[in-house]
């Protein structure tokens, strides 16, 4: 991910892209996202087939909040497989 860039900053809807990236690592947000019972949409597309930028969209009562929770429970389960993984992959 080379960077990121807020496309809208709403009361209740955050837009963001992330430059570089792919919608697999944003689906996992996506995800997350959709577990949160403050979060009444979320999504990540392409903003072009050839840009390759991932575009994630956020409806919510606290879209900020809800991103930043995400990440967190994303980190965390990301930690738990590393675990797992240093255990059983030795």
């Amino acid at each position: 991910m080379k960077s990121a860039s807020v496309i809208k900053d709403e009361k209740d809807y955050l837009e963001f892209v992330l430059e570089q990236e792919d919608v697999g690592f944003t689906n996992l947000l996506v995800e997350k996202l959709l577990q949160n019972s403050d979060v009444t949409f979320a999504a990540s597309s392409y903003d072009h087939p050839l840009k390759g930028n991932a575009v994630v969209k956020i409806r919510g009562k606290n879209p900020k909040k809800s991103l930043h929770k995400a990440i967190d429970e994303s980190r965390k389960e990301l930690k738990e497989l590393e675990s797992l993984a240093d255990k059983k992959l030795k």
